[in-house]
């Protein structure tokens, strides 16, 4: 158990990232709270000794109303400025779990007092009036641990369902602590079944005594007592063994479920304190705490904490080509029905699905072209998954010896233009007959164009070309200002008055698909 006691991982992740968080603490209090709090403090430390952080478990603690309780208690300090404490006290008998939570924070700008952060009680946060009586008692706590001889607790009651419509936030969280509830039990369904496994391993030892103490029975009725004396303690010294099995595994999986829900919680605490600025990174975080939810190991825990994003660049990476997150071309439907994929897989079974869109249309994105601030995107960005070996940690794709993919026409027509420039690299506008469907959205429309950059080259084909639809005519590269293998993809409308212009008119850039 020592290993489980120790390993509490989110704590390696606000180390990065509380300095960039700091809030007003929820709870100032007078001189008396500043006394609380420093007492709190000092026992923590008493507790921790030399290490960051730890996990104290007590069993058969006293309730106030005689029962028996198992108590827990999570210890963390952070570079010295944050102290984070959470308990749990679940009864033995019915069940039940009261958890609080706390988080201190030591206020440099003010003599440097201890002040609370944020406190909460299964999930809902504290009202203020309540905070000084709860952290009176949480000092008699610690102070108890720290002694050995724990007061009588409180006794843990069931979750209540807030129906007040002005408590929306109580309402998700008591639907999270039932969610991991139903988690937890499933794990400690998945323990009982492996108990059962042992034990029936077990219990065939058990059957060969059996038969071997037969054998003596025939010999003499003093030989059979013996043998049946020495099967009866057999069987008590299985008991024993499958009644402490069940308890391990119990213990195991209970501290298992609340530190994947600690650091799941963590995770989604750091994402809602990204400026807007991060909003990739904080969406990131957000999905890497859903997959976290979902975890059964501390592998898969810990595999979830290394893909931790630290710009946005890699944040939209990760997003764009994990196949967990699915955004996958056979999603889309084009603007015009007759129109097809810009995009084809090298390979001869690929289809639709080897390609994602890594950013949409009208997507407000930091400028790739480096002027600072965000600006939006009119096209989509299509980049092709069926290649991808990894992500170095330089945050480049790493692909296989095939290409990226081809670049197709979507639809027949003449190249209007071709060449390459420092933005869009080797690019081709495509120019095509004038459709039914098209006169019917944009009744100006003089013509419509495809426009497609960032290509390897443009050397196969010639101004004034006829491309059918489906025909291929260059490959996928990362020309001009480019993060990476990608086509840039854009569909224009010709017509007096568009938003932008060239020298064949002035035109609006519309998104290629209905929806994204």
């Amino acid at each position: 158990m020592e290993n489980i006691r120790n390993s509490i991982l989110f704590t390696a992740v606000m180390k990065s990232e509380i300095s960039n968080n700091k809030k007003n603490p929820v709870y100032n209090g007078g001189s008396s709270t500043v006394s609380i709090l420093s007492k709190i403090c000092q026992l923590g430390r008493l507790l921790l000794q030399d290490r960051d952080n730890c996990l104290i478990r007590l069993e058969n603690q006293p309730l106030i109303n005689g029962e028996s309780s198992a108590y827990t208690l999570s210890l963390s300090f952070i570079d010295d400025m944050v102290f984070v404490l959470d308990e749990q006290i679940r009864s033995l008998k019915r069940q039940q779990l009261t958890h609080y939570h706390w988080v201190l924070h030591l206020d440099s700008a003010e003599d440097a007092m201890w002040k609370v952060k944020s406190c909460s009680r299964n999930s809902m946060p504290l009202q203020t009036e309540l905070i000084q009586l709860e952290l009176i008692e949480l000092h008699e706590r610690v102070d108890g641990v720290h002694k050995g001889q724990l007061p009588a607790l409180d006794v843990p009651a069931a979750f209540q369902q807030n129906t007040d419509p002005g408590q929306m936030s109580g309402l998700l969280k008591n639907r999270s602590s039932r969610v991991f509830t139903l988690a937890a039990a499933a794990l400690v369904m998945s323990g009982l079944f492996l108990t059962v496994f042992i034990s029936t391993m077990q219990y065939g030892r058990m059957l060969k005594t059996v038969l071997t103490l037969s054998e003596s029975i025939s010999d003499s009725s003093e030989s059979s007592t013996m043998s049946l004396s020495r099967l009866s303690d057999e069987v008590s010294r299985i008991n024993r063994e499958v009644f402490e099995l069940k308890q391990e595994v119990f213990q195991e999986e209970e501290a298992f479920v609340f530190n994947k829900k600690q650091t799941s919680m963590n995770l989604r605490w750091l994402a809602s304190r990204f400026p807007r600025s991060s909003s990739s990174r904080a969406h990131a975080y957000h999905y890497l705490a859903d997959q976290i939810d979902s975890a059964v190991s501390y592998g898969e825990m810990v595999y979830q904490l290394t893909r931790l994003p630290e710009n946005n660049d890699q944040a939209e990476t990760l997003m764009a080509t994990d196949k967990d997150n699915p955004m996958s071309m056979k999603y889309f439907t084009p603007v015009f029905p007759e129109i097809g994929l810009p995009v084809i897989s090298e390979s001869e079974a690929g289809d639709s699905a080897d390609f994602m869109i890594s950013s949409g249309y009208i997507n407000r994105r930091l400028s790739p072209l480096g002027y600072g601030g965000v600006k939006p995107h009119f096209a989509v960005d299509l980049i092709n998954l069926d290649n991808i070996v990894k992500i170095s940690e330089d945050n480049e794709i790493i692909r296989d010896h095939s290409r990226a993919g081809h670049v197709q026409a979507v639809y027949e027509g003449t190249v209007q233009s071709k060449g390459y420039d420092w933005v869009y690299g080797w690019n081709m506008e495509l120019k095509h007959p004038l459709l039914p469907e098209v006169k019917k959205m944009y009744p100006a429309a003089l013509f419509w164009t495809s426009f497609y950059a960032h290509m390897e080259s443009t050397d196969s084909i010639e101004t004034g070309a006829y491309l059918k639809k489906g025909e291929t005519f260059a490959f996928i590269g990362s020309s001009g200002k480019s993060t990476g293998p990608h086509l840039h993809y854009e569909i224009r409308i010709y017509h007096p008055g568009g938003k932008d212009s060239n020298s064949f008119g002035s035109f609006d850039r519309i998104n290629p698909y209905l929806s994204e």
